[in-house]
């Protein structure tokens, strides 16, 4: 019998072997393993925040290739796939707590903070990540070298920081938090004052009266992207946002660092039991210039004004398009009191998305100072800007911001054939040749229809019709009448719906929302023109007269951009 079954078992192997069975043919191939990246968000830690990585190509901004958000403490993990290459790290939104008020913080509108690490390897898991202020103020400076964002670049950069603040590596120490009682106990020289530096930057916009200190962070970051801690990003002041009209003193990032983490030290806010005394002399002896900037730098500067009246107060973003999307944010800056805005762009090549949050301005209609809703916006669009290249005299506006609106929702998305046939079109409906670059005619100013040009004019008279019209539908802050605008422009028929679907507006106030009025943009649009004309709010000398050509435009357009 054991003969016989060992017969038989010989005989099924064989045949098993014969049918293919157990051959290498038929084992699968594993599958690569997916790269990650985890670390922590911190100034203060940033919990609930936003979290993209992008890719970079030919030093610059990439793809978006992975997201994720932090948890209550900061901590993130994300997987990027078979991702190989430099990668550029970005959170918006989230809060944290403020070391020098104690109080809990969000990060303003349009506020970022980045890092950029260079090469990693396909499937590599890199941990122990720290995205800082430090770290933003590093990228600033690496994008704008020439070349951009090159492994080279990006490691002088995020060496030159570390230099300046003496931190080894402000990629992967994780900064100490002087908020914890004992933090400094068993904390490294390097985690200390990284911890502490963090720290004075809070406790330098205290005292510079701003209301968040996120605001301090993108101030540095301008400052930091020429290589030179003065003030200035190349020959341009640097805005702070927050204070209207503010320029970040040209100290702000050496001695006024010291000053304001020796009164931090000082304070019973610092629990770390550490002072940071050799940093606080490294700062008051540092002049300003990074160490390690021996590549040339990039100068490419856009500017320009952002006008819904006169605008004091606002923060401007400027972001990448990739494949007519938006992608990441390259550069931010707060206006100065004549919503005047600067912004670096480094080796950025492509068309850009400027967008404006928290704007103060002169409400036309009503004459009073509005603020932005948190939930609006303006924007513009702008084709292909060449690597190096600097870009002036561009507006940003409502009309800018229906434009924009309508390329992002052509088929295609923001291209440049698109932005520029949006820009044109909307051009065309309020008959205004370029809308990017012409200025609009205050209708505030005494007698400004005198010197102003016919497209100056068409231009203010169509944004003092907006504010109008919010002001007799009794809406309490006109920003919402601009986004609604924008919602309507989207599909090319100025109608009141986006598609088939009614716009409904936030109206403010106890009135809750209401429903976006089907002529609103065209017909009752010259009914606010022919009523903000008529009103004492009109002091640009202009009549009814003047304007007739923009509105029978209007009247006879039916809504068609």
């Amino acid at each position: 019998m054991k003969t016989m079954h060992f017969l038989l078992s010989s005989i099924s192997l064989l045949t098993l072997v014969a049918c293919g069975g157990g051959s290498s043919n038929d084992t699968a191939t594993p599958t690569p393993a997916a790269g990650v990246i985890s670390g922590a968000v911190t100034k203060g830690p940033v919990g609930n925040t936003s979290v993209a990585a992008y890719g970079i190509s030919n030093g610059r901004m990439g793809a978006q290739i992975a997201s994720t958000n932090s948890d209550a403490n900061g901590n993130f993990t994300m997987t990027i796939g078979q991702h190989a290459g430099a990668v550029m790290l970005q959170i918006s939104g989230g809060s944290y707590t403020d070391e020098a008020t104690g109080t809990v913080m969000a990060m303003a509108p349009g506020h970022v903070m980045t890092a950029v690490m260079p090469s990693v390897s396909a499937g590599a898991n890199h941990s122990g990540v720290q995205i800082t202020p430090v770290t933003a103020m590093a990228q600033a400076f690496a994008q704008q070298m020439t070349g951009g964002m090159t492994d080279a670049n990006i490691a002088a950069a995020n060496a030159a920081m570390g230099a300046h603040f003496m931190v080894g590596d402000i990629l992967h120490v994780r900064p100490m938090n002087p908020l914890v009682s004992g933090a400094g106990t068993g904390a490294s020289q390097d985690a200390q004052n990284y911890g502490m530096t963090l720290a004075a930057m809070s406790q330098y916009a205290q005292t510079q009266g701003m209301p968040y200190s996120s605001a301090v962070v993108s101030a540095l970051m301008n400052d930091a992207s020429d290589g030179v801690l003065d003030g200035k990003a190349g020959a341009v002041v640097v805005q702070m946002g927050g204070v209207a009209g503010q320029i970040l003193p040209s100290a702000a990032g050496t001695t006024g660092m010291a000053a304001a983490m020796n009164a931090f030290t000082s304070s019973a806010r610092n629990k770390a039991g550490v002072t940071a005394s050799a940093l606080m002399s490294r700062l008051n002896g540092a002049s300003g210039p990074l160490q390690g900037n021996a590549p040339t730098m990039m100068s490419a500067i856009l500017s320009g004004t952002v006008f819904n009246g006169a605008v004091s107060q606002a923060t401007v973003m400027a972001f990448a398009i990739n494949s007519g999307a938006m992608g990441a944010q390259i550069a931010s800056a707060a206006v100065d009191a004549q919503g005047n805005f600067s912004l670096p762009l480094g080796s950025y090549a492509g068309p850009v998305v400027l967008q404006v949050k928290g704007a103060r301005y002169a409400d036309a209609a009503t004459r009073t100072t509005m603020t932005m809703g948190a939930n609006d916006v303006m924007s513009a669009v702008l084709p292909m800007v060449s690597s190096g290249a600097s870009v002036a005299g561009i507006w940003v506006t409502p009309v800018t911001s229906m434009a924009q609106a309508r390329a992002m929702a052509m088929s295609g998305g923001m291209t440049d054939a698109n932005i520029a046939a949006a820009n044109a079109a909307m051009g065309s409906y309020f008959l205004v040749n370029d809308i990017l670059r012409t200025q609009p005619m205050n209708p505030m100013v005494v007698g400004s229809g005198a010197t102003a040009g016919v497209d100056a004019r068409n231009y203010g008279m169509a944004l003092a019709a907006m504010s109008q019209y919010a002001k007799m539908i009794n809406m309490t802050v006109s920003s919402a009448f601009v986004t609604a605008m924008m919602s309507d422009a989207a599909d090319g028929v100025v109608n009141g719906m986006a598609g088939a679907t009614p716009i409904t507006m936030p109206m403010g106030g106890l009135m809750g929302t209401g429903m976006m009025g089907l002529t609103a943009g065209n017909s009752s649009l010259v009914v606010a023109m022919v009523a903000f004309m008529n009103s004492s709010a009109n002091t640009s000398g202009l009549t009814v007269a003047d304007m007739v050509a923009l509105m029978q435009r209007l009247n006879s357009s039916g809504g068609n951009i």
